[in-house]
């Protein structure tokens, strides 16, 4: 049985789709629009050194410096850093004045999606935390957390070099 809301409808959000390749596949994304702020396309992302792996660099957006993030590797998909001249895409998301860019190499476009056909049950089997995860779309977009994954220490890199 569906899940309605008071007035009778089913619960309702909007998604914004987006693909990452890896070798020779397609890994396609979803974050649910409330948290997007701008789909930037970008002409050179800064390195920094002595940041995390899933950290590629920074960007200068619209005035601030914020962090491009590398979320396969965030969410330990993969080990592979991922070179800033290979960044043309960021989506910058939004999270209590955390304001940071995730890399991704294509963007698929905005849908409704009805909550209740989330599969949630499907990340449980992995060993990634799934506190990252919203669950599955039937189209087998993984829904990612932001708020979840915003809010994670390893987000914030605060390291003196010396």
């Amino acid at each position: 049985m569906e899940k309605c809301n008071e007035k009778g409808r089913f619960e309702i959000t909007e998604i914004l789709e987006f693909v990452i390749s890896e070798d020779d596949s397609n890994q396609r994304y979803a974050i649910e629009i409330g948290y997007v702020n701008e789909v930037y396309s970008i002409k050179n992302v800064t390195m920094l050194p002595c940041t995390p792996a899933f950290i590629v660099g920074i960007m200068n957006f619209r005035g601030k410096i914020i962090s491009v993030i590398d979320i396969r590797n965030f969410l330990g998909f993969t080990m592979k850093k991922v070179h800033e001249d290979k960044v043309k895409k960021v989506i910058v998301v939004n999270c209590d004045e955390i304001e940071v860019g995730i890399a991704v190499d294509g963007i698929l476009g905005c849908r409704d999606i009805v909550l209740s056909e989330i599969q949630k049950n499907v990340l449980t089997i992995t060993n990634f935390n799934t506190n990252y995860f919203k669950g599955i779309t039937k189209e087998r977009s993984i829904v990612l957390n932001i708020k979840n994954i915003m809010m994670d220490e390893k987000i914030i890199v605060n390291e003196d070099v010396i």
